[in-house]
């Protein structure tokens, strides 16, 4: 016969509490039911998480190749910037 079946952790912990002689059958059952139910819990958990991980690792990793050809964009921009610079005092220079 089984004590646990169909309950809650919580309606298990209170049976548990209020009914159940220490060492006896019922307690020991409810006791595993109780260790099982919570292991259950932590790894669905624990598989969520890796999920979750997953998926920042892989935004993560956009969002870092998006940043290095912004950098190279930027590190063109001021390279053209630089020049026209150059070209402009160069031309200063002459008409002097």
């Amino acid at each position: 016969m089984s004590y646990v079946k169909g309950k809650s952790k919580h309606e298990i912990l209170e049976d548990l509490i209020g009914t159940a002689q220490p060492n006896s059958a019922v307690h020991e059952q409810q006791k595993a039911a109780i260790t099982v139910r919570c292991t259950e819990d932590i790894e669905s958990s624990i598989k969520s998480l890796e999920s979750q991980l997953a998926k920042n690792a892989t935004s993560s990793d956009k969002v870092g190749n998006r940043l290095f050809w912004l950098n190279v964009v930027l590190t063109i921009a001021t390279l053209v910037g630089a020049l026209a610079t150059v070209v402009i005092a160069v031309k200063t220079i002459q008409a002097i």
